[in-house]
């Protein structure tokens, strides 16, 4: 995919309408559609960057599930690994509040044990990599089909986000799985802290959604006053410097010949050349998430409430993308950013 001119986003993927409802058949095929696209295992960072944005401008719920599959395969090309064909994939790796799972290998497979949060896709994946932890100090990477798992839904308790099914799974059980790359292999890839870079380009691409749809909307005032000008180039600006920043980082990702494509050396990384890494990844992220917070506020005022009470699709897209946001910390990251060189 070629990047747009200028500094406008890319045009979102061809989605047809009976792809975008949300039941998990629809949500299944739309995921095949959108990842028949493009070669995503294979791109380089700026091609991935630019499919990315392109993908959260055409539905931010179906890009939260499909940047999940990409990642996931292209952590496994990095590993040296074949994922199973026409296999939908998830990475559950989450240890948010001191969750996660923990296992050992025993007769049958690994007995897995703990909580996931945030299982994006339960129920419509086939199969998830997921974080297990042996011990304390060492973790696995596990490729475990996930069809069959039992999750619950009423642990979410926001209409936001909610087509994304991030489900919370307990577990207590003995599974068939293989082990993906080295002991140690997920967290110390060259490519761990630039996959961030990834989920910023979908929050900008899920901004320009926004946009879009604010233009769109019959329920939002069609006079443009000197108040809404301000408020519109402000919106625009910030998503120009959003896309600008995404397409600057992923330009020196592979300048500096970062994992995360077939045949790149991504495993046991030390702590003195993952930082440059993560200070370049952080930069991005938390100044795309200041921009996209930034144009939420500004469409919310245009919005108005009319706007925001009576056009669903507009609604729905506001608060989407303010809580795929909430995951960058902002203020854990700017002491990082703060205090590194």
């Amino acid at each position: 995919m070629m990047p747009s001119l200028g500094l406008k986003a890319p045009a979102p993927f061809d989605l047809p309408a009976g792809l975008r409802e949300t039941t998990p058949t629809c949500q299944r095929a739309a995921i095949h559609h959108v990842a028949g696209q493009a070669e995503w295992a294979a791109l380089d960072w700026p091609g991935l960057v630019e499919a990315l944005m392109a993908l959260g401008r055409t539905d931010i719920p179906l890009a939260r599930l499909t940047e999940g599959h990409v990642d996931a395969l292209r952590v496994m090309a990095e590993a040296g690994a074949t994922p199973d064909p026409d296999a939908l994939y998830g990475v559950w790796a989450s240890r948010s509040g001191g969750t996660g799972l923990s296992g050992k290998p025993v007769r049958g497979g690994w007995h897995l044990t703990g909580r996931l949060l945030f299982a994006s896709g339960a129920g419509v994946l086939d199969r998830a990599l997921v974080t297990v932890w042996p011990e304390e100090d060492c973790h696995l990477l596990l490729d475990v089909a996930v069809s069959g798992w039992s999750f619950d839904t009423s642990a979410w308790r926001t209409r936001a986000m909610e087509h994304s099914r991030s489900h919370r799974i307990e577990l207590d059980a003995v599974v068939s799985a293989r082990q993906i790359g080295a002991n140690n292999f997920y967290l110390t890839r060259s490519s761990f802290f630039p996959g961030g870079v990834g989920v910023a380009a979908v929050w900008t691409g899920g901004a320009a959604r926004v946009l879009d749809l604010l233009a769109q909307s019959t329920e939002v005032p069609a006079a443009v006053s000197d108040p809404r000008r301000v408020r519109l180039g402000r919106a625009r600006t910030d998503l120009a410097s959003a896309v600008a920043l995404v397409r600057q980082t992923a330009a020196a990702l592979r300048a500096s010949h970062v994992g995360g494509a077939p045949g790149s050396a991504g495993e046991g990384q030390a702590a003195e050349h993952q930082e440059p890494l993560r200070t370049l990844a952080t930069l991005c992220r938390a100044g795309v998430g200041a921009a996209v917070r930034r144009i939420l506020d500004d469409v919310r005022a245009l919005a108005g409430p009319a706007g925001l009470a009576f056009d669903e699709d507009l609604n729905r897209a506001v608060d989407d993308v303010a809580l795929y946001v909430a995951q960058q910390s902002q203020d854990g990251d700017a002491v990082y950013v703060g205090g590194s060189a």
